[in-house]
């Protein structure tokens, strides 16, 4: 989609400016308290491990309401849980929701750009009442109260994009182009600040390579795809200097997406399970573009272009599901739970892109380059996860950004309904 500049001239709400996502355009209104029983620009979606329930974050773009919201999707009754709204910032990215392996917390992570924060959530779907009152227990913080704060002491603001490996969380900042890394702090949903480095292209989304772990980021305003490996330090106990980050990033050979100045802006990016193929959403020319990966003898991602598939109009945001025959999942610190194992065997490894402009999701073969399904949603698509139903059918999820709705997709192999919408929430 196209940017605008969060300071940028002010519209009137029906005149809503469709590059908020990124760029934050919205009225300049005060607002009034959000409804816990209703979707409002919702943008980031992820599924619980276990299933049943989907978690939504709904931006509030055009300031109608003074704060946004965290909502859960009761996916099996298609309600949603009103007791376990939460309220966050306005201007929300994107959503993680994630077991650590060899644990049973369930953690929710969300960042909002309008205040600057992270938030974090223990999720305790076990314990809550049918309306979902108690279904978030926070670690023993208040709900819907954030625990970090970014733009203070020269830290970027505007946080965007996630990735989690199950001990850091990687985090896109748009404003001035910084990806920072959060390890693990003293409890459940607890991160301290690790490290952070400035791009030279500005950032917008980013995806850890599965057996690398290195950060690939893509350019907000340009070409690349830039690459950061994160290096764990050593205190210098000899001398008695101590670092005061615990990391840092060293930068790694890039990709230019097209070599013509004007061309290759880019969105969405992700790995297949096993880091040999990477899928970006290349904006300008409409097309999702696959590199090879793969690691050579050297220890290093070839990085080559193999393939550019036409999609549809504003491409935005990328989700691979499962594995392609023979494909194997690179541990990832993560248990997926019943939704991980129900996605690897039934997703095929296929790529999903939602078209924003198109208000489709474009559904695309990896094996044979080309698009085997135009599935058409609501109005400027942006966000899918994926969750087998109460029977075990695969299922997609769509966050329709200017419809204020969800799109039930049905995935199944076999099904004579694949690729269609079964339902729309609300």
């Amino acid at each position: 989609m196209r940017f605008c500049s969060r300071a940028g001239a002010l519209v009137a709400a029906a005149l809503f400016c469709a590059t908020a996502l990124l760029g934050g355009c919205a009225v300049d209104e005060t607002g009034e308290p959000p409804p816990s029983d209703a979707l409002y620009f919702p943008v980031g979606v992820a599924a619980h491990p276990d299933g049943r329930y989907l978690y939504i974050v709904n931006g509030v773009f055009d300031r109608k309401y003074n704060e946004g919201t965290l909502t859960v999707l009761d996916t099996y009754e298609r309600r949603l849980l009103t007791g376990a709204t939460q309220r966050i910032g306005l201007f929300g990215g994107e959503l993680l929701v994630a077991r650590r392996s060899g644990e049973s917390a369930v953690e929710a992570f969300t960042v909002t750009r309008d205040d600057n924060r992270l938030f974090s959530f223990e999720v305790t779907a076990d314990a809550a009442t049918p309306d979902g009152t108690g279904h978030f227990g926070c670690g023993g913080r208040r709900c819907g109260v954030p625990y970090d704060t970014f733009g203070g002491d020269g830290f970027s603001g505007d946080p965007y994009g996630l990735a989690f490996d199950g001990v850091n969380l990687l985090i896109s900042h748009l404003e001035r182009g910084v990806v920072s890394r959060w390890e693990r702090g003293g409890g459940v949903g607890s991160l301290v600040f690790g490290c952070a480095v400035n791009l030279t292209n500005g950032a917008s989304s980013l995806a850890r390579h599965p057996v690398l772990g290195w950060a690939y980021v893509t350019d907000r305003f340009g070409q690349q795809i830039q690459v950061v490996e994160p290096v764990a330090l050593v205190e210098q106990a000899l001398s008695g200097a101590v670092n005061r980050d615990s990391c840092r990033f060293q930068g790694q050979s890039g990709i230019t997406v097209d070599p013509f100045t004007n061309r290759g802006r880019t969105r969405g990016l992700g790995f297949s399970a096993d880091g040999t193929l990477l899928y970006v959403a290349s904006n300008t020319d409409s097309s999702l573009r696959i590199y090879d990966t793969s690691v050579d003898s050297n220890g290093r991602p070839r990085n080559d272009l193999v393939a550019a598939v036409p999609v549809g109009n504003a491409p935005n945001v990328v989700r691979v599901a499962g594995l392609r025959g023979g494909e194997v999942r690179v541990p990832d610190g993560l248990d997926r739970g019943l939704v991980g194992d129900a996605v690897d065997t039934k997703g095929q490894g296929l790529v999903y892109l939602t078209a924003f402009d198109d208000d489709r999701v474009m559904v695309v073969d990896p094996t044979t380059r080309t698009v085997i399904a135009r599935i058409d949603v609501g109005m400027a698509p942006h966000d899918i996860a994926f969750m087998p139903d109460v029977d075990g059918n695969l299922r997609g999820f769509v966050s329709n950004f200017q419809e204020h709705s969800v799109s039930v997709i049905d995935l199944e192999p076999g099904s004579p309904r694949r690729f269609q919408v079964l339902a729309t929430v609300p």
